[in-house]
């Protein structure tokens, strides 16, 4: 059986679109989140590793690995469709090792808005298939995705808008 739901976020941005786009392409950026010990993630944190000698554009592929609460996490993403400035598709392939997602597909879009720009990220998951993980995916895997996608969209604006109070240094 096949679950697969579909979650989205947005924000809009003051930063033209090839601003937000080159940005958000850069999985050092919209990742990063992941990279930090967080309650989400049990106060543990993923490491990642490019395997492509692309970092963006179609094909550039990607391992994200760690342990959270001593299970081991690992799985391999590659961007499938990347239209410059404009659109970014990735999915994990192989045999992804997660907790409550088992394979997904995640996506951004960057549209003009009235001189600003609308940044929108989108996932959609499967749960995993043995029954206990797929209980507990359907418990915890949509404020899991949530929290992601809130990351990426407001990290973006703080980082682009550079607000006060909460503005971040990314990574290089």
């Amino acid at each position: 059986m096949v679950y697969m739901r579909t979650l989205t976020a947005s924000s809009v941005i003051k930063a033209p679109p090839e601003t937000v786009f080159r940005y958000v392409d850069d999985i050092r950026n919209t990742g990063w989140h992941m990279t930090k010990a967080s309650m989400p993630l049990m106060g543990s944190k993923l490491n990642w590793e490019i395997l492509s000698r692309n970092l963006s554009g179609e094909g550039a592929t990607y391992r994200w690995h760690g342990r959270v609460m001593g299970l081991t996490i690992d799985f391999t993403e590659t961007v499938t469709r990347w239209i410059a400035d404009r659109e970014k598709g990735w999915k994990t392939v192989g045999n992804p090792r997660m907790v409550i997602i088992s394979n997904y597909e995640m996506w951004l879009r960057v549209e003009p808005a009235a001189g600003q720009t609308k940044l929108t990220f989108g996932i959609e998951y499967d749960l995993p298939k043995p029954f206990f993980w797929r209980f507990l995916g359907w418990l915890l895997a949509d404020w899991y995705c949530k929290w992601c996608l809130r990351h990426m969209t407001a990290d973006t604006k703080r980082v682009l808008e550079g607000l006060a109070g909460g503005a971040m240094e990314a990574p290089t």
